[in-house]
């Protein structure tokens, strides 16, 4: 069984090991995140919006449409992006809806957010369709 002072050295070396890898290029936004590509165009972040609309269609809206296939996705300029130690890309895409209509659609990929800080997260929204408001007025949160 650990005693307390073994257990403190191996807490502290934990955080110190997470605090160099958020110091580590790609891990902070600002001036490195230019330098990386963004994930706006990778095929598991548009299926993941793909999948998470039409389950919410499914289970909530049921409006009787889904996405079809994102089309032109590439980063969009967030005017409120802050440097921060979340990465955060910020996208824009049109979204061919089965009923043939097109819609805009806004999303941000966080990366370092997935299960237990690995992988990705993504967040996006539907605009015209986002009838709670989820994202304020216009997707304003993602846009």
């Amino acid at each position: 069984m650990m005693n307390l002072r073994t257990m403190a050295v191996a807490v502290a070396l934990f955080w110190a090991g997470c605090a160099q890898a958020a110091d580590q290029p790609g891990h902070m936004a600002g001036a490195d995140h230019a330098a990386h590509a963004t994930a706006c165009d990778a095929g598991h972040v548009l299926s993941h919006i793909s999948r998470r609309f039409a389950w919410a269609e499914r289970r909530t809206w049921q409006r009787g449409f889904v996405m079809e296939r994102l089309e032109n996705p590439r980063p969009n300029v967030h005017p409120y992006a802050e440097p921060g130690l979340v990465r955060r890309d910020y996208c824009v895409a049109e979204a061919v809806m089965t009923n043939g209509a097109v819609h805009t659609v806004y999303y941000a990929v966080e990366h370092g957010l997935g299960f237990a800080g690995i992988g990705r997260d993504v967040d996006f929204c539907v605009h015209g369709l986002d009838p709670w408001r989820v994202h304020d007025a216009s997707c304003r949160t993602v846009r």
